[in-house]
C-alpha cells in the first residue's frame, strides 16, 4: 500500500469529505479511529505509521488513540 496516497486520502476524509467513507466528525473535527480504519480498509499499525511519519504533521490522535483529527486546513466547520 502506498503510504503517501493513503495519507492523502485520509487527509481528504478528515479535512473535507468524511461522508466519502460514511463517517462523521464531531464539532472539534475528531473522527472515531475504528470507523476510519474500517472505511479506509487499513489497520492500526499502518495508521500509526502514517501519523508518525507525515512530514507535514497533518494528524493528531487523542490520548488513548480512539479519535483522530486533521490539525488544520478544514473546509468543513470545526471548532
Amino acid at each position: 500500500m502506498d503510504l503517501t496516497k493513503t495519507s492523502r486520502f485520509i487527509s481528504l476524509i478528515l479535512r473535507h469529505k468524511p461522508e466519502t467513507i460514511g463517517i462523521t466528525l464531531d464539532e472539534h473535527g475528531w473522527a472515531n479511529v475504528n470507523e476510519l480504519l474500517d472505511g479506509v480498509n487499513i489497520d492500526m499499525p499502518l495508521l500509526e505509521e502514517i501519523v508518525a511519519t507525515d512530514d507535514k504533521q497533518r494528524y493528531t490522535f487523542n490520548d488513548d488513540k480512539t479519535l483522530i483529527r486533521a490539525n488544520q486546513g478544514h473546509s468543513i466547520p470545526v471548532d
